[in-house]
């Protein structure tokens, strides 16, 4: 083979230029199947897609709500068991204030009927009664104080009349005692310090005036006693001093810390004999 012969296969190899691969080109560009196949299967996942995620989002608000009913139901019975909580500790507040005050007008009952045996029963448990009611309505003086006063004062006779015309359960002077009863809307005349409610709230409002001017319980009494200016004799520890105050203000004060000493203790109410029906005495039932 001659040199400058030229190569029988050096023109394909150089010819040589990138075609188009065209096998199963038919096939694969068949538009009736690829499209048909996959649009198919996409839309099925995605109304499954859309399906589930509805599924999750009414799961969730179900969910959701049922929480919120829960909890708002967690509410109301909280709220319902707070409030009978309030209410059982109010009627238990109501029971154990009824009891006491039924004790302490129990209890001062019978001091009442120590201080006068001739008081019926009935009549000292309504004294008592007119001592804490008006003690309710003037809340600066403590019921064992009026109790301590009228048992030193008149020995709680209702009919009671000192040398000085003090009168009755807590020995008023009618010069004071027409100044309280006006005050307190009533019309008045000689009986009207003898009737015990008109008498016990009088006293009642000249203490609560009295503890509204003075600090100490012994200027207050003092002057309950003997008026403004034997209160000053009292402060001053005057001779002018009465003798009554003087011997008055300490007999209240002791018989006073006696009284709350006893019903803090707890007084017990029992019968004793100064309350037992003297007709009764000695006497039994038919046959016994």
């Amino acid at each position: 083979m001659a040199r400058n012969e030229p190569v029988g296969t050096a023109p394909d190899l150089t010819d040589r230029r990138p075609r188009a691969v065209i096998t199963h080109s038919r096939l694969s560009s068949d538009p009736r199947t690829r499209t048909i196949v996959i649009r198919h299967g996409t839309a099925w996942l995605s109304l499954a897609f859309l399906f589930l995620c509805i599924l999750l989002m009414a799961a969730v608000l179900l969910g959701h709500y049922t929480v919120r009913e829960l909890d708002s139901k967690a509410h109301e019975t909280s709220a319902a068991m707070a409030q009978a909580e309030r209410r059982i500790q109010q009627l238990e507040s109501g029971l154990s204030f009824d009891s006491k005050r039924r004790q302490l007008l129990l209890g001062m009952r019978n001091h009442i009927m120590r201080a006068n045996p001739r008081v019926s029963l009935r009549d000292a448990y309504r004294y008592a009664e007119l001592a804490v009611d008006a003690s309710e309505k003037y809340p600066a003086v403590d019921p064992l104080l009026l109790l301590a006063i009228g048992i030193v004062e008149s020995g709680y006779d209702p009919m009671a009349r000192s040398r000085a015309d003090a009168r009755g359960l807590y020995q008023i002077w009618p010069s004071t005692g027409r100044l309280l009863v006006r005050t307190l809307g009533w019309n008045y005349d000689d009986s009207t310090l003898y009737d015990p409610e008109k008498n016990t709230e009088a006293a009642a409002l000249y203490l609560d005036v009295l503890f509204s001017t003075y600090s100490d319980p012994q200027m207050v009494l003092a002057e309950y006693n003997g008026g403004p200016l034997n209160a000053g004799f009292f402060r001053a520890g005057a001779g002018q001093l009465a003798a009554e105050t003087r011997d008055y203000v300490p007999r209240v004060i002791q018989t006073h810390a006696r009284l709350r000493e006893e019903f803090e203790r707890g007084f017990q109410s029992r019968l004793d004999e100064t309350h037992r029906s003297r007709e009764r005495a000695g006497k039994t039932l038919a046959g016994g």
